[in-house]
């Protein structure tokens, strides 16, 4: 996967969350120009990053690392609504957990299923 396509899919899945760049920064603690370089392809962005954007995005790491073709239904979006004029930091921090946390008991119970 080449960053261009890496970036075009943080730019997506971060506008269907509905979130800005720069709350997304302010998530990160970087600026949101850094956020554009990501979303453009013209930077690489580190693996915690990545992490935390997936958490909060709703989607499994594997979505933005992995070739379309071998994206599995586990790896699909993740939807919560929330409802809030301006989110805070500490918002955004219940959203990524509660997104983890909900993706998490989907793959135990899938996995358990399998076995």
């Amino acid at each position: 996967m080449t960053l261009q396509e890496l970036g075009a899919r943080l730019q997506q899945a971060r506008e269907r969350a509905g979130l800005t760049q720069d709350e997304v920064a302010r998530f990160l603690e970087t600026s949101r120009g850094q956020i554009s370089y990501y979303e453009n392809g013209r930077r690489e962005i580190d693996l915690t990053s990545l992490m935390k954007l997936a958490a909060l995005y709703g989607y499994s790491l594997h979505y933005f690392l992995e070739e379309p073709a071998k994206s599995s239904e586990g790896d699909q979006e993740l939807l919560i609504a929330f409802r809030a004029d301006g989110l805070d930091n500490d918002d955004l921090e219940t959203i990524a957990w509660i997104k983890r946390f909900t993706r998490n008991l989907y793959e135990l119970n899938k996995a358990g299923k399998e076995g």
